[in-house]
């Protein structure tokens, strides 16, 4: 259950996707003085090396990340993601990030840390115990974050409602078991019912199709009669074997015009790591009222 390390698959498109999405949410959030509360239920290690141990056996980020650097129109749209690849990386905002450059790769809980204001909180949550110890150590100094070992789909029960009346909950399971999927969806449900003006975002892969559970995911979902957009990038297509061949994200409670960002973003992106017999999906499933 808890073999899953994220480090050998850092960067890759998966997280290009994922990770320009929360770009956008925090932008949205961001667009308002008053604060916000961030939670992360699988944050992971919170930074990775790119070209040593784990991400260097498959080199993922290489058809990740890298074909995305020298996108201008790119870094103009999600500036908060771009801002935490040269920050992690010791550059300055106005230097240009190269492929030789890119050594390390932030993961979710650094990127909200890079965009988020004084004034916000976040709470990190990993249940393994090493990676933890990493994403503790990363985030000592920084006084806004909390960290906690714990099982993450447990806590969104056990944290929410937060203190700040507004909020992000990212969700990021590995999926290694099959009960992860229905979790998923009780934790948001319980979530929603303590937090229902919160925005939720359940990241969600694609497997070969006697593996694949998104399209139920998806259903469950949609049955909560929430505002739910999904967002979904498939990098070659989908057979019946093993493997994952794309990802997506449902987004409950998205923000007004994320649709459309994020269909300019899909835009760019898609030639750039999909091959040609990929897909790309942006459904509002939901409406906002």
């Amino acid at each position: 259950m808890l073999s899953y390390r994220h480090a050998f698959h850092a960067g890759n498109h998966a997280d290009a996707l994922k990770h320009l999405t929360l770009g956008l949410l925090l932008q949205r959030l961001n667009a308002k003085d008053k604060p916000y509360f961030y939670l992360d239920t699988h944050a992971g290690a919170g930074r990775y090396a790119l070209k040593q141990r784990y991400a260097a056996l498959h080199q993922e980020y290489a058809a990740g990340v890298l074909p995305l650097l020298d996108c201008d129109k790119l870094q103009d749209l999600v500036p908060e993601y771009f801002a935490a690849l040269k920050a992690v990386n010791s550059l300055k905002p106005e230097q240009s990030l190269t492929a030789d450059q890119l050594n390390f790769y932030p993961g979710s809980p650094l990127i909200a840390a890079q965009t988020m204001r004084r004034q916000d909180r976040l709470t990190l949550i990993e249940l393994h115990s090493r990676d933890f110890e990493l994403l503790n150590t990363l985030f000592r100094s920084d006084r806004r974050v909390h960290c906690e070992c714990r099982d993450g789909f447990a806590a969104l029960s056990a944290l929410l409602p937060p203190p700040l009346k507004r909020g992000l909950v990212l969700m990021d399971p590995s999926y290694e078991l099959k009960s992860d999927y229905q979790a998923a969806v009780k934790a948001i449900k319980q979530g929603l019912s303590r937090f229902n003006t919160g925005i939720f975002a359940l990241w969600y892969p694609v497997l070969g199709r006697m593996q694949d559970y998104s399209r139920n995911l998806t259903q469950e979902l949609s049955r909560l009669r929430c505002p739910l957009l999904q967002v979904e990038l498939r990098v070659r297509a989908q057979t019946d074997v093993r493997g994952m061949c794309g990802s997506g994200l449902l987004i409950l409670n998205y923000p007004y015009t994320l649709d459309q960002s994020l269909e300019q973003v899909m835009n760019l992106i898609y030639p750039r790591l999909a091959g040609p017999d990929g897909s790309a999906k942006l459904k509002v499933i939901n409406p906002q009222a």
